[in-house]
């Protein structure tokens, strides 16, 4: 079940200016920077209001980011939901039709953004879609780990 938006993913050059920028701006209030080595990128949750935005920026220039970047600039990403089950839901959406980049969900361990500088460490599990099959978009359904209040959502997440 999808739950609501929670983040947004944006791919920035200089990760840091734009922290500087959404803090400025927009009132964000930055979490800690990260670093996701299978996709060759740092990153950094800023929440506003009830949704974070993820904003990316490459390690060198071989990963996801550094791609992505090279083909469309800076700019929107994806746009990510928090779901109850993402194993479940996967197999749910790919029954009507969505297409996904891995067969499974992935795993990892993360410091999710709960509006606090230091973050809250848990587990989650998160699949993209194919952009090709639902009108261009990227899209990341992410399963929180259950009492884990996501931006957003009106009620914790549940245990799967």
């Amino acid at each position: 079940m999808i739950r609501a938006i929670t983040e947004v993913g944006v791919a920035v050059r200089d990760l840091r200016q734009a922290m500087v920028h959404l803090e400025a701006t927009l009132g964000a209030v930055p979490g800690p920077i990260q670093r996701y080595e299978p996709y060759g990128m740092e990153f950094c949750m800023c929440r506003v209001g009830n949704v974070d935005f993820e904003l990316m920026a490459p390690l060198d220039d071989t990963g996801v980011i550094a791609r992505f970047l090279e083909r469309r600039g800076e700019g929107l990403h994806h746009v990510g939901f928090a779901v109850d089950n993402a194993e479940a839901d996967q197999r749910r959406l790919e029954a009507r039709g969505l297409r996904f980049v891995d067969e499974r969900p992935r795993r990892q361990r993360f410091l999710l953004a709960d509006g606090t500088p230091q973050g809250h460490e848990a587990e989650c599990s998160f699949a993209f879609s194919r952009p090709s099959s639902c009108l261009g978009m990227l899209l990341e359904f992410i399963e929180y780990p259950p009492g884990f209040a996501a931006p957003g959502v009106a009620t914790q997440v549940s245990a799967s």
